[in-house]
């Protein structure tokens, strides 16, 4: 067997050459191809399947026995946990959503800012030691340094090495500064790079940047799935994981510092570095995803009055939270608004500088949890509500992940609906964007009424033949079908009465708490100069979609903006610049947060907004 393998993975085309005997799950990995793994690689959940369409690999494992029929393993169907590269193969993703993690922030919702960040590295000349300058090296350092400096401080460690870097050669060191702190000093002659990551810690997927600090520039980047998915797919049931166990936390705090601390070490060996160059990390995520990172108890953020045990922003050493950056490296949280308003959603509301804003603009971020910032021009309000996790393809009958095969958008050509797919193939389901597409078109052709029912044989006999013939079933089992047999992978895909149901539920979640947030304040969908979409499901959604079902407030599609993954950019944004992170406690401290769920007015208003205008 040859000494390394080469994995190719399709439709994107990434190869990656790995040590042979690695799986096809470390390949992703090391290539940045997220793979859906909740059992973190395991072979537990049977949910990482591909298709090796060539080359030479393992014989199937037990557990792939298990989870796959003989008929799916002889049409090339694996496992990627448990199958291991054995020279060069081909592989097809069959199930799960690829994010191509190669692809840099700058233009996706990252805005560009002076780089000003918390570390700094200076080269030093500095002048010796005499009988009449008995300066300590410290403070001969010290005193070296520009005059912008007014303090410095030291840790041990960097003190402990600084005698023998002074003299190693001839008084010129390179020493590393994060804050007022002096952490790292070397020789002249092995200066170090100055490098940072910003880590967003999202419930499904993990993201890491790394960052050159001294030009700002996006040096690597790496993404995963988020391992704390074999505890539960949504933080509830990490946090009922977490209160039924007694090593629970334990458990879950281990797999996200696991999970980050693989994504600084991929970011950084795609870059060519060291991990002992990177001095800073800062992170988002969630309110519960802060709390089990931290190892802070996250029982009340699930119990009225949703308390977190702390929203500051906080500036740990990397030791003590168990990042394996460089020893006397810092990290840095980002802070929370509230138990279901994390820094996530700071980050959002950097990236789109809302407050900075002269005229009102709303920032949606659609998932299980829906997060809202209303910026009305004078006051930040924020508000969370349980949009279950529909646009995510959870509890459609053919949803999926953005996977080639999916469809992700539909359109009506010539009377008929037609339907696209990721990678042009033959389709498997459908996938967010197609959702938001086929409710705006079902509701346009006059398949659904306003209540959200599938029109009966009566009302369909009036419309033309290729639209009703796309109608089968009766009552509960009514449906539409999108894509025949012709089109399709394995079998029709088709839309049903009980996924229309479950976009209403979250449609009106989101409507109902925009429409609350903007009365709060006096202010109306005419009054809002943009709504910003936040997250990867906002890139892809037609704004006219959107709005044809009801999901947004009604404003002209042009004011609706995708600003990308913006969570992760204010992540970025706050290791480039020191102004950005005080931006970041300013936000937290000004944020008026909202309960809008429990109050008998929402109530009213989820179920106004349930009908389809």
């Amino acid at each position: 067997m040859p000494q390394f393998g080469q994995v190719t993975f399709e439709p994107a085309g990434i190869s990656v050459q790995i040590p042979a005997g690695s799986t096809i799950y470390e390949a992703a990995q090391a290539a940045g191809v997220s793979i859906d793994a909740p059992c973190g690689g395991q072979g537990k959940c049977g949910k990482c399947q591909v298709v090796v369409t060539r080359g030479l690999v393992s014989e199937p494992s037990v557990l792939e026995e298990e989870h796959l029929t003989a008929g799916e393993m002889q049409q090339g169907a694996r496992l990627a946990c448990q199958t291991q590269v054995q020279g060069e193969v081909v592989v097809r993703l069959l199930t799960e959503e690829t994010v191509i993690t190669g692809k840099a922030l700058d233009g996706d919702g990252l805005r560009s800012v002076p780089v000003a960040p918390n570390v700094h590295r200076y080269d030093l000349e500095i002048p010796a030691p005499s009988l009449d300058d008995q300066r300590s090296d410290f403070r001969r350092v010290a005193d070296a340094l520009p005059d912008t400096w007014t303090e410095l401080t030291a840790s041990v460690g960097a003190l402990r090495s600084l005698a023998s870097a002074l003299r190693a050669d001839e008084q010129k060191i390179s020493l590393c500064t994060v804050g007022t702190e002096l952490v790292d000093v070397r020789p002249a002659f092995a200066r170090s790079h100055c490098l940072g990551v910003a880590v967003d810690l999202g419930t499904s997927t993990v993201a890491a940047y790394l960052l050159d600090l001294e030009t700002g520039a996006q040096l690597a980047t790496a993404a995963t799935g988020n391992p704390q998915a074999q505890f539960g797919a949504d933080v509830i049931s990490r946090i009922e994981h977490s209160n039924s166990n007694p090593d629970g936390l334990r458990q879950l705090r281990a797999e996200a510092v696991q999970v980050v601390n693989e994504l600084i070490q991929q970011a950084v060996a795609q870059a060519g570095a060291d991990l002992r160059d990177v001095y800073e990390v800062t992170v988002v995520g969630n309110t519960c995803m802060h709390h089990l990172f931290l190892g802070l108890e996250p029982r009340y953020l699930a119990q009225s009055p949703y308390v977190p045990v702390t929203t500051e922003l906080l500036s740990l050493g990397a030791a003590e939270v168990g990042i394996d950056i460089h020893p006397r490296g810092k990290v840095f949280c980002l802070p929370c608004i509230a138990g279901f308003v994390g820094a996530d959603a700071v980050g959002v509301i950097v990236a789109g500088e809302l407050t900075r804003r002269s005229r009102p603009v709303l920032a949606v971020d659609i998932g299980t949890n829906g997060e809202l910032a209303l910026w009305s021009g004078q006051r930040l309000l924020t508000a969370s509500c349980a949009a279950g996790p529909a646009f995510e393809g959870a509890e459609i009958e053919h949803g999926m992940r953005a996977a080639p095969g999916a469809i992700d958008h539909i359109a009506v050509v010539q009377g008929d609906i037609v339907v696209h797919t990721i990678g042009d193939e033959p389709a498997r389901g459908i996938c967010g964007s197609g959702l938001v597409d086929a409710m705006a078109v079902v509701l346009e052709m006059g398949l659904v009424d306003k209540a959200g029912r599938i029109v009966n044989d009566e009302v369909s006999s009036d419309l033309p033949g290729t639209l009703a013939q796309r109608l089968q079933g009766k009552g509960p089992q009514r449906q539409i079908v999108l894509a025949d047999s012709s089109q399709s992978a394995d079998g029709p895909v088709t839309f049903t009465q009980k996924d229309i149901r479950e976009l209403q539920l979250a449609k009106s979640a989101i409507r109902a708490s925009s429409e609350m947030l903007l009365e709060r304040v006096g202010l109306s969908a005419d009054d809002l100069a943009e709504i910003l979409i936040a997250g990867a499901f906002g890139n892809f959604i037609d704004p006219a979609s959107a709005l044809r079902m009801g999901l947004l407030p009604e404003v002209p599609a042009d004011r609706i903006s995708a600003i990308g993954n913006a969570a992760g950019a204010g992540a970025i944004l706050a290791l480039r610049s020191c102004v950005e992170r005080e931006y970041s406690r300013h936000i937290a401290q000004v944020a008026e947060h909202i309960e809008l769920f429990r109050s008998s007015e929402f109530q009213t208003r989820f179920a106004e907004y349930m009908m389809f205008e």
